[in-house]
Parts: C-alpha cells; sequence; structure tokens
C-alpha cells in the first residue's frame, strides 16, 4: 500500500509538470503566433507614403488623364488644368494703362524739346549779341587808345606852352596872365587825358568780361539781352525734365502692371497638376473634362525611389523594437535579403492605414502593431515598383527568446 502511495504521488508530479509545461508552451504559442505566422505567411508589405496632388487653380481636367501605374514624365506634369472662362478684364485695363502712360510719356518728351529748342534759339540770339557787344568794345577801345595817344601829345604840347609862357612872363614881355592861361590849358589836356585812360580801362576790363561770358553795359548794368530770359529757361528745362522723369517712372509701373496682370492671367488660364518626375500614379480621382476647384485633390502619386516596409508586429514585441534600429528583409519571390531601418512604431491602437500608406501589410489584425521601416535597396534591384509585394521582416532585438523573456520580465 506504502509503495502504490508513492507512485501514485509520482505520477501526480509528472502529471503536474506536464501540464506546467504544456500551458507554458501553449502561452508560447499564443505569444509568438504573430511572429511565426508572419514567417510562413510573409505578411509585410512593400509600401510607399501616398501624396495627393492638388488642382492649382479652378477650371477643367482634360479631355484624356493618365491611367493608374502610368509614370509622370520628366517634366513633372501630371496633367494640365485648363480655366476657359477666365476674365480677361484685368489684362485690358493694364494694357490701357500702359498706353495712356506711354502717350503721357511722349507728350512730356516733346514738351521737353520744344524748351530745348527755344531755349538753342535763345543761345543764338545771344551769340550773335555777344558778337556785336564784344565788336563794339573792340571798336570803342580803339577809339579811345586813339583819343589817349592823341590827348597825350596835347598834353606834351600844353606843357611846353606852359613852359614857354612861363619864359615870356619871367622876363615881362607879358603879364603874368599869360602865364596863368598856359599853366590851365596844360592842367585841362592833362586832366582830358586822365579821363581818356580810365573810359580804356574800363573799356578793356568790360571786353576781358565779356570774354568770360559776363556783358556789362557802360553804366555798370547788365543788358536785357544777356540775362533777361536765361533763369527762366533754366527753371522751365528743369520742369520738363521732371515731367519727363515723372512720365517715365508711371510708364515703368504701368508696364509692370501689365505684366504682371498678363502673368497672372497665364497661370490662372492654365497650370498644371504636378508631381516629381518619375513618381508613379496610383489613381486619377476626377474624371475626364470634370470641373475642378482650386484645392481639390485630383490625383495620388507615390514615389518608388522611397521604399518602405508595412510590418505587423504584436504589442508584446514593440518595446524591443527602437527607432533607427536595423533588421533585415525578405521580400516575396527574391532569394536576397535587404537591409531597412526602423522609422516609426505605433502600437495596435495606433496604426498608419491605407490613407497614408500606398499598401498595408495584411497581417493586420486586432492587438498587433505597426513598425514602418525604411528599405535600403536600389531602385535598379526591381523592375517595375514593388509596392504591394509580400515581404518577412527580422528584427534581431525582437526574437522568440526576447519576447518571451520580456514578457514574464526577465529582460
Amino acid at each position: 500500500m506504502e509503495r502504490l502511495t508513492r507512485y501514485l504521488g509520482r505520477l501526480n508530479r509528472r502529471n503536474l509538470r506536464l501540464a506546467v509545461v504544456a500551458v507554458v508552451a501553449l502561452y508560447a504559442i499564443a505569444m509568438l503566433w504573430p511572429n511565426i505566422a508572419a514567417l510562413l505567411v510573409r505578411n509585410s508589405a512593400v509600401t510607399a507614403w501616398t501624396n495627393v496632388a492638388t488642382a492649382p487653380i479652378q477650371g477643367r481636367a482634360p479631355e484624356t488623364v493618365p491611367f493608374p501605374g502610368s509614370h509622370v514624365g520628366p517634366d513633372g506634369v501630371i496633367f494640365q488644368v485648363t480655366n476657359d472662362l477666365l476674365d480677361p478684364g484685368p489684362v485690358k485695363v493694364a494694357e490701357a494703362a500702359l498706353v495712356d502712360a506711354e502717350a503721357r510719356t511722349a507728350a512730356a518728351k516733346a514738351y521737353l524739346e520744344g524748351a530745348l529748342e527755344i531755349d538753342k534759339d535763345r543761345r543764338e540770339l545771344l551769340h550773335v549779341y555777344a558778337e556785336n557787344f564784344r565788336a563794339e568794345l573792340d571798336a570803342e577801345i580803339v577809339v579811345s587808345e586813339a583819343r589817349v595817344a592823341l590827348l597825350k601829345s596835347k598834353a606834351v604840347s600844353a606843357a611846353q606852352i606852359a613852359e614857354r609862357t612861363k619864359t615870356v612872363s619871367e622876363t615881362g614881355y607879358r603879364s603874368k596872365d599869360y602865364r596863368d592861361e598856359g599853366q590851365i590849358r596844360q592842367a585841362e589836356a592833362e586832366a582830358a587825358l586822365a579821363a581818356e585812360r580810365m573810359a580804356l580801362e574800363r573799356a578793356q576790363r568790360r571786353r576781358a568780361a565779356a570774354d568770360k561770358g559776363v556783358y556789362v553795359a557802360p553804366d555798370g548794368t547788365s543788358p536785357n539781352w544777356a540775362y533777361g530770359d536765361r533763369q527762366d529757361a533754366k527753371i522751365e528745362i528743369k520742369r520738363a525734365r521732371l515731367q519727363v522723369e515723372q512720365a517715365q517712372s508711371d510708364e515703368r509701373r504701368a508696364r509692370q502692371a501689365l505684366d504682371a496682370a498678363r502673368e497672372s492671367f497665364r497661370l490662372h488660364s492654365r497650370a498644371p497638376v504636378l508631381a516629381p518626375p518619375d513618381s508613379t500614379i496610383r489613381s486619377v480621382i476626377v474624371g475626364a473634362g470634370a470641373t475642378v476647384a482650386v484645392g481639390e485633390p485630383v490625383a495620388k502619386w507615390i514615389d518608388c525611389k522611397e521604399l518602405f516596409l508595412d510590418a505587423p508586429v504584436s504589442d508584446a514585441a514593440l518595446p524591443l523594437i527602437a527607432v533607427g534600429s536595423k533588421a533585415q528583409a525578405i521580400i516575396e519571390g527574391r532569394r536576397r535579403w535587404y537591409d531597412a531601418t526602423v522609422a516609426s512604431v505605433r502600437g495596435s491602437a495606433e496604426t498608419i492605414g491605407a490613407e497614408d500608406l500606398a499598401a498595408v501589410a495584411k497581417g493586420r489584425s486586432p492587438g498587433v502593431g505597426q513598425v514602418i521601416l525604411r528599405l535600403e535597396a536600389p531602385r535598379s534591384d526591381f523592375g517595375e515598383c514593388p509596392v504591394g509585394e509580400a515581404a518577412y521582416v527580422h528584427f534581431p532585438t525582437a526574437g522568440v527568446l526576447d519576447v518571451l523573456l520580456a514578457r514574464f520580465g526577465l529582460k
């Protein structure tokens, strides 16, 4: 009986251990099933960010739109939006304003040319007056010089006569009045000579000033022909030049306004919907010939030169995967492993869906988180864009043992 009791005790302990192992195995399978399923099914996906192209202007789409899967050309144009109902009125108004500004500029230039022509005639007349003025001064100087020479000779003769009358008066043949009369004539001759010399000097000074453009009348004033209209002409020419500058400034502004109006009309009458060159069109949202509003989504595109991986990962493994850490991936149908870098980690309650990603992993289910990885693979490795192809991602830091240890709080 005692032997039977010991046997039953050993049997119960063995069953207990088997039950514990079975429970742990079932728990491990339940915890690691997403990872096992991912390895077997390859439920990750090659993906890319979906970008939305919007209408740049209000108008209509062309009669022929590109089909999904086609590539954008080197100019980056998906298609053109045309606005046939755009009002060209602002351009016409700007053109009329420019014509008016050009007319004002032409009128101001004509007025300036007239003022310059009048000033030219005045200057030519001034030149004639000035030549005549200098000629008269030259003649006056010649006459004055001759008179000076004559008066000098007369003064010498008067001095000689005065000397003789003095001698005669002193000998007693004539009275002293005769001597005084000779001295008076000498004094008058010398005074006339001095006056004529002063007149000659004044004439010479006026002639020298005339050579410098300064014209002085005998009474010291300026003749009317020399300066009468000169100041008025200068003021009028300056005013005319200022009018020309203002008119040209207005014309430049009018031309700039016309250029801006034409550019605005061009930009609003026809504008391209753009995407990066060689990007892939995923879908065209509007139909051929449809009317679109400004900012309305018209197409979706992806850039296959920047590929990502959408990997479903259990919430238990997510804490073991750090942003920036490395992973390896294999794409269905290819034997090569590619390096990948973790770009984003999200729990099962906040995964990124089809609104943002061109392809979503098929392993998405409640309780499964998400890891977005940048695929480090050259575009030349793929003939067509591999977005949507299945893949498997191996995370070195989130293996089976790592997940179990983390779950039991041992890591």
